[in-house]
């Protein structure tokens, strides 16, 4: 048999038609059956995700949306696809959905809405085809509109893109009021706190800046130290002088190895406003407890009593001190001031009885004995003078 190579072979299957399948109006028929049966047939807020998500092709998605949008008249997908319109650059029909919005019967909608007319105004703000007047414009626009949003919501999410957006603008008078008011919905929360303590003080709300970082000292448990720090500088600064020995007192406690250091800034915050009854008390509470520094609390009591001219206490405290103390050098320190207050209150037979007995402990150094000499002549007592200078003569001196 012979076979034609050259003879072709028919295709077993050719196109007839080349016309297009569908229509925009069937395909629009489906889309309206497709989102009919996910109503049904998917919860609440999974299928605005799930458009979202798959954005393969754009314009069926979004006549999707918009056919959602008509079936179940959600305010809730109102927005997002007036959010999707403004991604998209459809300004003007976004701005037709939300100017209904903003003046819808639901709070959080309302706030929302703004929230994205705001965005609009924004990205024609940042436009570089934008003149300058026409800035100066939006951004009173913008911040009106934030404020008016802020007003209208409670709602956390809405508040930190409130704040957000008013950080980005230097509206720092709506990013106080925003972080103030989340702290008020959600008083314990730590980023909040934070946020609205460095807002506060940003824009000198002073007072709410020192009740914040009190706060944060509570829930901030890691940084209680730094926060209670902010909160006595926060009350020197505005002469809130009973916050600032609360906050002291409260570091001391925490702050152990360096309580000694916290406590003496105390009583001197009481001698500053002349408190002296709570810093004697402070200060004779300290000594009885605190056995490492009773000498220096001695010596703080001293100074208390020296500031009301109570000469007698003063030297008895100074005394006290002096034969307490071990270290030579304070030992001379001491020694000194009790003689020096003797002087001052004219107390001579006192002065010459306290000199007559130590003085000869500091022969050896020449400072104090011309210290110890200058004491004995201002007694008035020639005898008791000779005797001090031949002491010190046979010293050497």
């Amino acid at each position: 048999m012979n076979i034609d190579l050259k003879e072709k072979k028919k295709p077993m299957w050719k196109p007839t038609a080349t016309k297009e399948i569908f229509s925009y109006k069937e395909i629009f028929g489906f889309v309206l059956i497709v989102v009919v049966l996910s109503v049904a047939i998917f919860p609440k807020g999974k299928i605005e995700k799930l458009i979202f998500q798959e954005d393969t092709n754009i314009d069926l998605s979004n006549i999707y949306l918009e056919n959602l949008v008509r079936i179940t008249d959600d305010d809730n997908l109102r927005l997002l696809l007036a959010e999707r319109y403004i991604n998209l650059g459809y300004k003007e029909k976004a701005l037709t959905i939300l100017k209904n919005l903003e003046s819808d019967s639901n709070p959080e909608i309302r706030s929302k809405a703004k929230i994205l007319s705001y965005k609009i105004l924004k990205v024609e703000y940042f436009s570089k085809n934008t003149s300058v007047e026409r800035q100066k414009e939006l951004i009173q626009s913008m911040h009106n509109i934030l404020l008016d949003s802020l007003n209208s919501t409670t709602d956390l999410n809405t508040l930190k893109s409130i704040y957000n957006e008013s950080l980005s603008m230097a509206f720092v008078d709506i990013a106080y009021k925003t972080a103030m008011k989340a702290v008020s919905i959600k008083k314990d929360d730590i980023f909040w706190l934070k946020q609205a303590y460095t807002q506060a003080l940003a824009t000198q709300h002073y007072k709410d800046a020192q009740n914040l970082s009190y706060r944060l000292s509570k829930v901030d448990k890691d940084n209680s130290l730094k926060w209670l720090n902010e909160y006595y500088n926060i009350s020197i600064a505005i002469k809130d002088y009973n916050s600032a020995s609360k906050a002291l007192k409260e570091i001391a406690l925490i702050d152990v190895k360096n309580s000694f250091n916290y406590y003496k800034k105390l009583v001197d915050l009481y001698l500053y406003i002349k408190d002296y009854n709570s810093a004697l008390s402070l200060i004779k509470d300290m000594y009885k407890t605190d056995t490492l520094n009773k000498s220096k609390w001695l010596d703080l009591m001293a100074n208390v009593y020296l500031s009301q001219k109570d000469f007698s206490n003063a030297f008895n405290t100074y005394k006290e001190a002096f034969l307490l103390e071990k270290s030579l050098n304070k030992r001379k320190e001491y020694f000194k001031k009790s003689l020096e207050i003797l002087l001052w209150s004219k107390r001579y037979d006192d002065l010459k009885t306290f000199l007559d007995t130590y003085y000869k402990d500091f022969l050896n150094d020449p400072e104090m004995a011309k210290f110890i000499l200058k004491t004995a002549l201002a007694t008035g007592d020639p005898k008791f003078a000779h005797k001090v200078a031949l002491e010190i003569k046979q010293r050497g001196f």
